[in-house]
């Protein structure tokens, strides 16, 4: 990957949900207008571009450079959910497609939720808020495709519970680092470190997740908000705004104008 490069512009910022291509393989225009990174939160396929093959997995980033491809062709064994930003630059990123697998930075597909949520937004100065953190993501992926996981050991047990109970129970932090047998402080550490945020707020974001997969899957708010665990509808929608920029009706809304 070029390490300098000016971004000059994001066209497009699109989720495609596993119901989107429901064919075991499709071929696409062989011409790319723009760049294109593509985060896989949920994969197993085989990218044919440009004469390169490309195995996708969970957790992996996809490079497609501009211009033309000759062959792009996506053959799927299950189905596939990723967000694609469109951009450009002032000098190639790299002529060639590729992909980075295994990424465990969790910042990398926070960040690009985040930036699909500003991009349909809409809102006063979405395109500069988009492009800052376009670059950093690709900041954070020219560091490293695979961070070492501090910690991860230590705090599977509290990731374990936090999975079975996240969407039906208050979860303690407190009862959780004594589950990983440390205290408070060093459980905020190494989930800072490994996530970039505090156990509490890794919990809320593990919900509001799943909140945007309901609604965008045609679920009514008040139905995503019970789903998610949420007793009062207003605090549902102030802690979606205050996360994801804007609130959930509006996301939904957004959402739909962006297909």
């Amino acid at each position: 990957m070029e390490n300098t490069f000016i971004i000059t512009g994001i066209f497009r910022v699109i989720f495609i949900g596993k119901e989107e291509y429901p064919d075991a393989a499709t071929n696409f225009p062989t011409y790319l207008p723009h760049n294109e990174l593509i985060y896989h939160y949920a994969a197993d396929s085989t990218v044919y571009f440009g004469g390169k093959v490309l195995p996708v997995q969970n957790d992996t980033v996809r490079f497609l450079p501009k211009g033309e491809g000759h062959e792009y062709r996506v053959e799927r064994n299950s189905p596939s959910e990723c967000i694609d930003i469109c951009f450009d630059t002032d000098v190639p990123i790299s002529p060639e497609a590729f992909v980075m697998p295994d990424i465990t930075d969790r910042r990398i597909p926070e960040l690009f939720r985040k930036l699909f949520l500003t991009w349909v937004s809409r809102q006063t100065g979405y395109r500069m808020a988009c492009m800052g953190m376009l670059y950093q993501i690709i900041s954070l992926l020219q560091r490293s495709t695979s961070l070492p996981a501090v910690g991860a050991g230590d705090i599977e047990p509290a990731l374990r519970e936090i999975e079975r109970r996240f969407l039906t129970e208050d979860i303690s932090v407190e009862q959780l680092a004594t589950d990983c047998g440390m205290t408070h402080s060093r459980l905020k550490y190494l989930f800072h470190r490994r996530f970039g945020v505090p156990p509490k707020q890794y919990i809320i974001r593990l919900k509001l997740n799943h909140a945007c997969d309901l609604l965008r899957g045609g679920y009514s708010v008040t139905k995503t908000a019970e789903l998610c665990g949420y007793n009062d509808m207003n605090f549902f929608s102030r802690q979606f705004k205050s996360v994801m920029g804007l609130t959930p009706s509006a996301f939904s809304r957004r959402y739909l104008s962006s297909k």
